[in-house]
């Protein structure tokens, strides 16, 4: 039961973020990602705070600890995003960011020693197919927002890693605040360590995508996968990362009329077939296969 809700809840969440990638993408244009990301967390960080004061005081330096080593991951694939996103369409962000899903299974292999099926290298092959048709109208490369968010999607399956490992820890709840305040801090040092930088934007469009971003794409989807990922496992929050390139497309067609070319469309389409192939139960597939042989 708790797991069909809080999956419910993600995919929610999902959508938050698709829109939230339109916002995030108008914000920066003209500023730097650094003010941008500052404020998105450090409003989340208070929000949070307000909601969840009570859990505080009770936070013990093995949850600091804990928090920083999921903190740390998560910043660095919002940053990445982000800065990627000055560089490159909502579309390609997305679903190269969707790209997680296959890296997830993969870096559990690495650093965990889980086994991967077969299923999973087939689907990064389909999904490398369809980054190599984005890159196409680059002349075969991948532009600088692309290789950002290349990056983004390496720091974000560590992320939803490490938010597996410890979501059995107690005060989750706490936990994805002082998450928030890992990354505030983080925006602030970078902010600072960048020259020429307008702390204080007058545009009304900067502020109204950090208000969105902040409450819906942070506070809601974060609190709710941290604390949701006590009752479902790593490749369950993969499957519904699946829906957040969905949602960004679409946002970005209706919201700011991106016009999604053949080469995204293509490519996007291959990634996302990559993913639902990843999550194939094989299994379940042969038994279905001997099944319909066996009424034959």
């Amino acid at each position: 039961m708790y797991k069909n809700i809080f999956f419910t809840l993600l995919i929610l969440g999902m959508a938050f973020m698709g829109v939230a990638f339109v916002f995030v993408k108008s914000a920066v244009t003209g500023y730097s990602p650094f003010v941008f990301l500052f404020y998105r967390f450090l409003i989340a960080t208070m929000v949070l705070s307000l909601i969840f004061h009570k859990q505080i005081p009770k936070v013990t330096n093995t949850a600091i600890k804990t928090a920083s080593l999921c903190g740390i991951p998560l910043f660095l694939s919002i940053l990445f995003q982000t800065i990627g996103l000055k560089y490159t369409t909502v579309s390609n962000s997305a679903f190269i960011t969707g790209m997680v899903v296959l890296l997830i299974p993969i870096f559990k292999m690495i650093f965990y020693k889980k086994k991967v099926k077969p299923i999973v290298w087939i689907s990064c092959v389909v999904a490398m197919t369809g980054l190599y048709i984005i890159t196409l109208k680059n002349g075969l490369k991948l532009n600088i927002g692309d290789l950002w968010t290349v990056a983004c999607a390496m720091a974000l399956a560590f992320y939803v890693l490490q938010i597996g490992k410890y979501a059995h820890e107690p005060s989750p709840m706490a936990r994805v605040t002082i998450i928030m305040v890992v990354c505030t801090i983080g925006s602030l040092l970078g902010g600072l360590s960048t020259p020429g930088v307008n702390w204080f934007p007058q545009e009304y469009g900067f502020w109204k995508g950090l208000i969105f971003t902040s409450l819906l794409g942070t506070v809601y989807m974060y609190a709710v996968q941290s604390y949701g990922q006590r009752f479902i496992e790593e490749e369950k929050v993969a499957l519904a990362y699946l829906t957040e390139p969905i949602f960004a497309t679409m946002a970005a067609v209706f919201l700011i009329n991106e016009k999604v070319t053949i080469h995204t469309f293509l490519g996007g389409t291959l990634i996302l077939a990559a993913m639902f192939l990843s999550k194939i139960k094989t299994d379940r597939l042969k038994q279905l296969v001997v099944k319909v042989r066996h009424k034959s």
